[in-house]
């Protein structure tokens, strides 16, 4: 049977307050073409479809319409939640799904309830091993669940392992076997840009502690791909957008999984196209034109040097590089001592003259100055 791999959507996340809806649309629209192109049987979304527990209308609309996509051509989906998702909000689409072979998994459930999930074509079955991200604070309710509570652990991670094996359990030599997973696999390369509690050592499961039988185990939670050294061949797929500027320079993807009863899973990796790159600059105002053509649509964080305080630099930086997000100043050499005001002999009005020139780049008209000096005439009044 042939899988198609991603996870970590994040679909409706922001960036420095700017939307990247257009962006995720596209490059989901390129996960469905490459599933099509590819003719895979089903699609594992690893979980975190959404950033937020409270998705917009045009965040639904976007997964929505991919899941219909994959159904409209025959392709099973299995999605999992993630930490980001909201369950109960990811279970509601569970029925809905079911007839059109999208399966949604947003809790953990034990293997005969829907944890297991069989797909059969041809003479071939598959037995997919579902794993949604576990809460903290419903550890003991899904251990209950399982089995009984005598026989788990006291840390969580163990507890994850443990649910990974029960699971896994029903996996034989004459179906193909998958695990998909939203899990943290201790020693996998983080980016920065995963909530940081749930990437944290008592979250951590252990390779070694995965299970063996499984031809192919597919993770989401962390954003940058890599592989899992386990018994099992273990990826994650990684985030398909650049989410933020941890992840710059990370080339974003899919996994095509070619996997037959018995014998081990044949990996593609396909790149992504649809993608923005964030990028780092550090540059000089006289240099600053230069650049427009070279970083083109990418999203920048930008470093500005110069040995003097320059007014109005986020206004003039966006003039030449309106996708410049973050924009600061940097001191090149020694930036000369500031001249010590007598506070005492300037008049306040001054000052605020002063204040409209060097820090907002204008010039205070007299109507300003004399709406400044009355209110500050009744500030002093009330004070008094």
């Amino acid at each position: 049977m042939r899988f198609l791999h991603t996870a970590d959507w994040h679909v409706g996340k922001m960036l420095f307050g700017r939307s990247r809806l257009d962006e995720q649309e596209q490059v989901i629209a390129e996960t469905v073409d490459i599933a099509r192109r590819e003719l895979v049987d089903c699609v594992l979304l690893a979980g975190d479809v959404f950033e937020s527990t409270a998705p917009s209308g045009d965040a639904q609309r976007v997964v929505c319409d991919a899941l219909a996509e994959f159904a409209g051509v025959g392709i099973a989906a299995i999605v999992i939640g993630g930490n980001h998702d909201h369950p109960p909000r990811l279970a509601a689409l569970r029925k809905l799904g079911h007839p059109l072979k999208i399966f949604v998994r947003a809790e953990t459930m034990p293997p005969s309830d829907g944890g297991v999930i069989s797909l059969q074509k041809g003479g071939e079955r598959a037995l997919i091993a579902v794993l949604p991200w576990v809460q903290e604070f419903k550890i003991a309710e899904i251990c209950q669940t399982m089995k009984p509570m005598d026989t788990w652990h006291e840390a969580y991670s163990d507890n994850v392992a443990a649910m990974c094996q029960h699971l896994a359990a029903g996996f034989t030599k004459a179906t193909v076997n998958i695990l998909a997973a939203h899990l943290f696999a201790f020693g996998a390369e983080t980016s920065g840009t995963e909530r940081a509690s749930h990437v944290a050592r008592p979250f951590a499961v252990k390779p070694g502690q995965l299970p063996k039988g499984a031809q192919y185990i597919a993770l989401g939670h962390i954003h940058k791909p890599q592989e899992v050294g386990s018994a099992s061949r273990c990826f994650y797929s990684g985030s398909p957008l650049q989410l933020d500027f941890g992840e710059r320079g990370q080339q974003k993807r899919v996994l095509i999984v070619d996997a037959k009863a018995g014998s081990q899973a044949n990996i593609e990796s396909i790149n992504l196209t649809a993608v923005r790159r964030l990028r780092d600059i550090t540059t000089t105002m006289d240099k600053l034109p230069s650049l427009k053509r070279e970083y083109g649509s990418d999203f920048l964080r930008v470093v500005v040097k110069s040995a003097t305080k320059i007014s109005g630099l986020s206004q003039q930086v966006c003039e030449v590089l309106p996708n410049a997000l973050d924009i600061r100043q940097e001191a090149s050499g020694t930036l000369p001592r500031p001249r010590r005001l007598d506070l005492g002999a300037v008049k306040p009005v001054e000052l605020f003259a002063r204040y409209v020139k060097e820090q907002k780049n204008g010039v205070a008209s007299a109507e300003m100055l004399a709406k400044f000096e009355e209110l500050y005439s009744e500030a002093r009044y009330e004070a008094d």
